[in-house]
């Protein structure tokens, strides 16, 4: 087969980029070509580029836009959508409904559509409100009646479609490694009575400042370590005047995934806000780690920490600062069984969700598409 990508960045430090990276190798690997229609950028040093090898094979062509974010993003998705339909791809794969949208132009060509409509678009604040409430509603219909194949990323998103759009679509999740890698550093002499580690971008819908605020209200002796792109913005300058001299640490983003993992194999447990779904990559990534997970209740979130038999194998707070306080002070009162309760979950997540299951789903699909 040869397989288009649209609708990620490229190959970015999150999210569903890391679903890109890994099944991108699997395919090439197993005689496939893999192609990636990526966001040309002047900071990742790819603005020339028109295209480009990298990871054993997987290709990326670049699209320009001097446009902002948004209208950039359908902008650049608008020319992935034209150029793949004119290519000699056999298939073509959207991240997002907002770039599925134009999976009708390389229908109308012939080629097979599978779209990831993903988590909960339109509740996701970063989004001007008539694109939360109608566009992508509208993008949805549009791009279920035209894909191929329509999924979506967990079970609880499926219902969530089937239930609020009356749309019945597959689901395939996120993964992770198959084996705990070894700790190559330790970071003792840094954090010597342990750290906390928050991995996402610091935002509010992650509720980065309700996660700090119970850090410090929890009296922890610990320290919080910061790990995501840092932002220009006055809701982020409060955040950080109120976190001076306190023991909160921001490392910005981290592009090398092997140092990011070192990190979190250091880390005495997990403080996840990611408060949209469907099920966030992050959280696969870290409890496949062993590390143990604070989290806020949903029951995208329930989805991996009570994985598989609905026993809940995490602590789990609700979205103010005094929920996570105690939710911290409940976990340094037992550590030692959570620490256990992490391990036993990890050992299932890791048996039913490794990447290469998650590939072996992918390429069952595009093979069947």
């Amino acid at each position: 087969m040869k397989i288009a990508i649209i609708g990620t960045k490229g190959w970015s430090y999150a999210g569903h980029e890391d679903l890109i990276r890994e099944l991108g190798w699997r395919f090439v690997e197993d005689g496939h070509e893999f192609v990636v229609h990526a966001w040309a950028q002047k900071k990742n040093n790819t603005y020339d580029l028109k295209d480009d090898v990298i990871q054993n094979g997987v290709k990326r062509v670049f699209h320009k836009t001097s446009d902002g974010k948004f209208l950039g993003q359908l902008i650049v998705a608008f020319k992935s959508s034209l150029k793949a339909a004119f290519s000699d791809c056999d298939l073509i794969y959207y991240a997002f409904i907002q770039n599925g949208i134009y999976c009708w132009i390389p229908r109308l060509l012939g080629k097979k559509i599978v779209c990831n409509v993903n988590g909960i678009m339109w509740k996701d604040p970063k989004w001007p409100i008539i694109f939360r409430h109608i566009f992508f509603p509208l993008g949805a219909y549009l791009t279920y009646f035209i894909s191929h194949k329509t999924i979506t990323d967990s079970l609880h998103m499926q219902e969530l479609y089937r239930k609020n759009f009356k749309l019945d679509m597959d689901w395939i999740g996120y993964g992770c490694d198959y084996n705990v890698p070894e700790k190559k550093i330790d970071l003792v002499n840094e954090h010597p009575q342990g750290y906390y580690l928050i991995m996402s971008r610091i935002t509010p819908h992650n509720l980065t400042d309700i996660l700090i605020d119970g850090f410090l209200e929890s009296g922890s002796k610990k320290n919080l370590v910061i790990a995501g792109h840092v932002p220009n913005n006055t809701w982020f300058r409060e955040i950080k005047d109120k976190s001076e001299n306190k023991n909160v640490f921001f490392l910005g983003l981290i592009g090398d995934q092997s140092y990011l993992t070192q990190i979190i194999l250091n880390c005495t447990a997990y403080l996840h806000g990611h408060s949209l779904g469907g099920i966030n990559p992050a959280l696969v990534r870290v409890t496949g780690l062993d590390k143990p997970v604070i989290c806020i209740d949903t029951m995208f979130n329930r989805e991996v920490v009570e994985f598989p038999n609905r026993k809940l194998q995490a602590i789990v707070f609700i979205k103010n600062s005094i929920s996570v306080a105690k939710a911290i002070q409940k976990f340094e009162s037992n550590e030692e069984h959570f620490i256990m309760e992490a391990k036993n979950l990890g050992a299932e997540i890791r048996a039913t969700m490794s990447w290469e299951k998650i590939y072996q789903q992918y390429l069952l699909l595009f093979k069947s598409v």
